[in-house]
């Protein structure tokens, strides 16, 4: 039943995401989980450990973030519409409640907007991984492009939350129910997904999306669900290594490469692709390539 509560908790998350450049209603968010009204709220938090306003203020604000680091050509006014502020003063207000900065200072300060902004408290937090990361000496990679078509992939969701345990047992559940038909995991083409930026969504609501490419039609059976790999240009790092060099190679792809090239990331979840799983080397080593969904900037 736990299940069950999660998948529609879910929905409404996906809800949220995409509508935060409009004016979100509670009963909006209740119905796109097939929720009552009367006891939504109650429910989310009680799952959640936040309310639906929260979540619907921090993705605004977490959202807003990622329109200051990747498009310099926005103006105040125009992020503070795209994100569901009603006006360019409640944004910032919002904006330095939350990180204790302006938008305007975060953007004009490099430091700043190559550093985690939000801090969290969890010593297990695995933002200290970016953390340590970001104190060894600066790696270059080589990034490739490659356009990719749409793939159709069974998912499932999980937070990633103080030590990564939800991301094991999610990647199990989803692994085992693909293998429920004699198919064998060591084959398939696995990825996944950050729903969110790690330097500004703290541990315990920090998003991570697991999926197994389909070739055969299938329905949505509980937490996993039916989605695709969107087609599309893709700028992609192959890297081998512990999460320290995971870290630096999402990096450089964000910090480095994409500021000085001539493209801007899609409307889409940056991908990791396993070449190998956790069952041949572990979960302290990767073997991986980091792919940032891409297009042209338009002039």
């Amino acid at each position: 039943m736990k299940e069950y509560y999660y998948t529609r908790i879910n929905k409404a998350l996906d809800f949220i995401d995409n509508n935060l450049s409009e004016d979100i209603k509670i009963d909006q968010v209740a119905e796109a989980a097939s929720f009552s009204t009367f006891h939504f709220q109650r429910l989310y938090k009680a799952l959640k450990e936040e309310s639906p306003y929260d979540t619907i203020l921090r993705r605004r604000l977490e959202k807003s973030v990622f329109y200051l680091k990747h498009h310099p050509e926005l103006k105040m006014l125009e992020i503070a519409e795209k994100v569901g502020f009603g006006s360019a003063e409640n944004f910032t207000r919002q904006f330095k409640s939350r990180f204790e900065i302006s938008p305007s200072e975060l953007r004009n300060n490099k430091e700043l907007l190559n550093s985690r902004i939000y801090q969290d408290s969890s010593e297990n937090s695995f933002h200290l991984a970016y953390d340590k990361s970001r104190e060894l000496p600066a790696m270059e990679f080589e990034v490739e492009l490659g356009q990719e078509s749409e793939r159709p992939i069974a998912l499932i969701k999980a937070i990633f939350g103080a030590d990564g345990s939800e991301l094991v047992a999610a990647y199990e559940k989803l692994m085992t129910w693909y293998e429920r038909d004699g198919k064998s995991r060591s084959k398939s083409r696995r990825h996944g997904m950050s729903i969110d930026d790690p330097d500004t969504t703290p541990a315990n609501h920090y998003r991570y999306d697991f999926a197994v490419e389909m070739e055969e039609e299938f329905s949505s059976e509980g937490q996993i669900e039916k989605a695709v790999i969107p087609e599309g240009l893709y700028a992609i790092v192959h890297c081998q290594g512990d999460i320290l060099k995971v870290a630096q190679a999402w990096d450089f792809l964000y910090k480095d490469w994409l500021p000085n090239s001539s493209y801007v990331p899609r409307h889409s979840p940056a991908i990791e692709s396993f070449l190998k799983g956790p069952e041949e080397i572990g979960w302290e080593t990767f073997d991986l390539l980091c792919c940032v969904p891409i297009e042209k900037i338009k002039e």
